[in-house]
């Protein structure tokens, strides 16, 4: 059994994580536990005016690490609400259910992305409503598709969202995780092209599943689009760990001496302004097939190009949607941002417009943090509720 005690009383909240992180919430509010995700889960527990974000434990699939997190929630008393993530199919989530069940509190689900821009949000003590984007590899949406570059407009316990990378098949689900290449066949969605770039690969197999609307899920990642620019100019076709075709690209954009832009598409869709990046793939998928001289641009000029592209490109779905919905905090949350290259130039353009820019400082960057904006999306929740019963929960 684990040697860490979690209780809250109501005198005062006794709860400590090693290696923790410790938030102020900026006013009094209830006992939440927030479960966190699955790969890098961490755990959040909040009381008074205080939250507690623990360090990361690991990949909760890990059986080890199961037990750890399952021992901590076992132990845990006297909450008023458990926030989780929407995804029904995570052990993070199961879990929140059983200690919802056993302390018969109510539980809350977050959407992922909604919680990587509210623990900024906490961290900062943001006030009010933010824009956020929040590009990471994968979050459960909504509509139960791949999000992963969203831009969303935040008001506490709610968000609208108003932007995202444009939608695409990911062939194979989790596979095109890790086979960036088939990220790079659902992008140019050219047959022709791909076969030439990949002509090791099962090409027409994948082609055919981005074409079939009922075999293959679509996806708005950030990280997938990283994926599919790596396979083009890197080679790299395969992933042995999260990130790692993206790593390698912006690993070559760093030896660049210049970078052009190259084009982009905002369109407005059912209501969300949406960022096309197709023609970015295309191009880079020409300059790599049509440099037979060798004279043309070098692996870390396309790499380049492509950060500078998808940068302006996100910067741009910013400005005119934070210029639609009034606002001028502008919120930096999701594994991608890890990437310094991009993470700068977003960054630059957004307050270039007069925006003020949040990204987390503190906190871990990507889903370590998930926790903490779970809950805090669970106390504005709870406190609306409150304002509407009188005072009870």
């Amino acid at each position: 059994m684990s040697q860490l005690k979690v209780e809250f009383q109501e005198s005062a909240a006794h709860f400590t994580f090693p290696d923790g992180i410790g938030v102020s919430l900026g006013g009094g509010g209830q006992a939440v536990v927030a479960t966190g995700v699955d790969l890098k889960n961490s755990l959040c527990m909040t009381a008074h005016d205080v939250a507690e974000l623990s360090g990361v434990m690991g990949d909760i699939n890990d059986p080890a690490v199961y037990e750890k997190v399952a021992d901590i929630l076992n132990q845990t008393t006297g909450i008023d609400a458990v926030a989780c993530d929407l995804h029904p199919d995570l052990h993070a989530t199961r879990l929140a259910f059983q200690l919802s069940e056993r302390m018969d509190v109510p539980l809350i689900q977050v959407q992922h992305h909604h919680a990587h821009i509210a623990a900024v949000m906490a961290e900062f003590e943001i006030e009010g409503a933010a824009l956020g984007l929040a590009l990471d590899g994968y979050g459960y949406g909504t509509d139960a598709s791949a999000w992963g570059g969203e831009c969303l407009y935040v008001h506490g316990d709610s968000f609208e969202r108003v932007g995202c990378l444009k939608p695409v098949a990911m062939p194979g689900g989790d596979a095109a995780s890790r086979e960036p290449w088939r990220m790079a066949v659902a992008w140019l969605n050219d047959e022709e092209l791909s076969g030439r770039l990949f002509s090791e690969f099962p090409v027409k197999v994948i082609q055919s599943l981005c074409d079939s609307e009922n075999r293959s899920k679509t996806t708005s990642s950030a990280g997938r689009l990283f994926d599919a620019a790596s396979a083009i100019v890197l080679g790299k076709t395969t992933a042995a760990f999260e990130g790692e075709a993206a790593i390698a690209l912006e690993k070559a954009a760093a030896g660049a001496k210049d970078a052009d832009l190259f084009s982009y598409q905002l369109e407005q869709t059912g209501g969300e302004l949406q960022l096309d990046c197709s023609e970015v793939i295309f191009q880079l998928a020409d300059a790599v097939l049509n440099d037979d001289t060798g004279a043309g641009l070098s692996q870390a000029e396309l790499s380049a190009s492509f950060h500078k592209t998808v940068a302006a490109g996100f910067a741009d779905l910013a400005i005119r949607s934070a210029a639609e919905k009034g606002v001028k905090n502008i919120v930096l949350a999701g594994g991608c941002f890890l990437n310094v290259l991009l993470n700068e130039q977003v960054t630059q353009h957004l307050e270039s417009a007069g925006l003020k820019v949040f990204c987390s400082q503190k906190l871990p960057c990507g889903d370590g943090a998930i926790a903490l904006g779970q809950a805090w999306v669970a106390l504005q929740k709870l406190q609306k509720i409150q304002k509407l019963n009188g005072g009870h929960i």
